[in-house]
């Protein structure tokens, strides 16, 4: 059976797909400046921790509760607190993963909070950003910490379902005894997913797993569960 629900957050139950790229566009600097380090991050000519670094120090010296104002506004994907206050009613755990910053957990746990998360930080002093970063998980890289996550409550990563949206939730769709692709771009992410979800509404991912609940699912190592589901179409 499954216990938890693992949530990629950018992208997936908010609307933007970056944190990162939330802020500069509030602060109107992505277009000028910041798009280039994601250019440069792409084309394989800086390191993610390089690109991640760059990001942050485009912000030392900006009070973190101007950031915090800033996530208080971020828009969720349609459902998006329906899904999660139903799934916890079903009894399953929610924990929530992200490459993205501290500020849209933050947020999202005003609404529902979760058993527990993980996902970069920017670093602060008496209140200020520093300019520097706490990485602690890396682009595709939430494989690799997804025990660290579920340990604590006794889970085990076979025993989690994976919602994500893009190529940096392969590891973490991999790693999970099931896993769906919410509103996904990533061809990658939709051919390793047994459930693609073409819309924008999470209604329909707690739909899908409310209906794997009730039949009482077994966990399945992710191509057992792939044979099957195309059984059934």
């Amino acid at each position: 059976m499954f216990k938890a629900v693992i949530f990629d957050l950018d992208g997936t139950i908010t609307r933007p797909v970056s944190s990162w790229r939330y802020i500069h566009e509030k602060l109107g600097k992505w277009d000028v400046l910041a798009c280039r380090y994601q250019e440069m991050f792409l084309a394989g000519k800086i390191s993610y921790r390089q690109f991640c670094e760059l990001d942050a120090r485009c912000w030392k010296g900006l009070p973190e509760e101007k950031i915090r104002e800033m996530f208080a506004g971020i828009p969720f994907n349609k459902n998006a607190v329906f899904c999660l206050k139903k799934l916890r009613k079903l009894g399953l755990k929610l924990f929530g993963l992200s490459t993205g910053l501290q500020y849209v957990v933050q947020r999202v746990e005003e609404e529902v909070p979760f058993d527990g998360w993980l996902s970069n930080r920017l670093c602060s002093r008496k209140g200020v950003l520093t300019g520097q970063v706490k990485i602690n998980i890396t682009h595709g890289g939430k494989g690799r910490v997804l025990s660290r996550l579920l340990g604590p409550a006794g889970i085990r990563p076979e025993e989690a379902i994976a919602v994500g949206d893009s190529d940096g939730d392969l590891s973490l769709a991999r790693a999970c005894g099931y896993a769906i692709a919410f509103n996904s771009k990533s061809k990658r992410l939709n051919q390793v997913a047994p459930y693609v979800c073409r819309t924008h509404d999470l209604k329909e991912v707690y739909q899908h797993i409310r209906l794997l609940w009730k039949k009482g699912e077994p966990v399945l190592h992710r191509s057992s569960q792939q044979s099957k589901d195309r059984a059934r179409q």
